[in-house]
């Protein structure tokens, strides 16, 4: 488990915690918003406990987590005076632009962003086809393409003004981490983040 050293009330699990009913406990919290994650780009405001159609939801409802599931994409989390905010992207959200989106519903002077362990470049091998989207986050290596997903938010926060933390793990060669990458698990890790 790690927790966030920006955002108080934040953390990453491994593959060890297996549900959600066990998150719950881990982070002292009763209700939890979660998603039905597509890779698209649609962000949702979370008013209940409930699984929402998106890839990013947010609130200001006081005690309601909110969580993320991944297996190599990035599990992103975000706080401000006001808001909290959930967002799952791997690189077809990237090219959406969905974390543009999603701090659209933010005060980004405020802004904390934590992002938890995801495929990072060592491993992370694309095709031509996702690289052709990326050009500047794209290591060739043996003659193949290595794609650095978080460059991309470091980039965007120096742009936008926020303040941004990101693990150093890579999900596909850290045995302690699911990686759809890897053997094609259907199991995921959790990104949690509460009031």
């Amino acid at each position: 488990m790690i927790e966030s050293k920006l955002i108080s009330k934040a953390l990453f699990t491994d593959k060890n915690v297996k549900s959600v009913n066990k998150l719950k406990v881990l982070a002292g919290i009763e209700h939890i918003a979660s998603m039905n994650q597509t890779h698209s780009d649609k962000v949702s405001f979370a008013k209940s406990s409930q699984i929402y159609d998106s890839d990013g939801i947010y609130t200001e409802i006081p005690k309601l987590g909110l969580v993320v599931q991944t297996a190599d994409c990035m599990p992103i989390l975000l706080s401000d005076k006001k808001r909290i905010g959930a967002i799952h992207s791997g690189w077809r959200g990237l090219e959406k632009n969905i974390v543009k989106k999603a701090i659209k519903k933010f005060d980004v002077n405020q802004l904390s962003i934590s992002i938890g362990p995801h495929a990072q470049s060592c491993c992370y091998e694309v095709k031509k086809d996702v690289k052709k989207h990326f050009n500047d986050y794209t290591e060739l290596r043996d003659g193949m393409f290595f794609l650095n997903m978080s460059q991309v938010l470091k980039d965007l926060s120096k742009e936008e003004g926020f303040q941004i933390e990101v693990s150093s793990i890579c999900t596909i060669c850290n045995n302690s981490y699911n990686s759809y990458r890897k053997n094609k698990t259907t199991k995921r890790q959790f990104g949690v983040i509460w009031r």
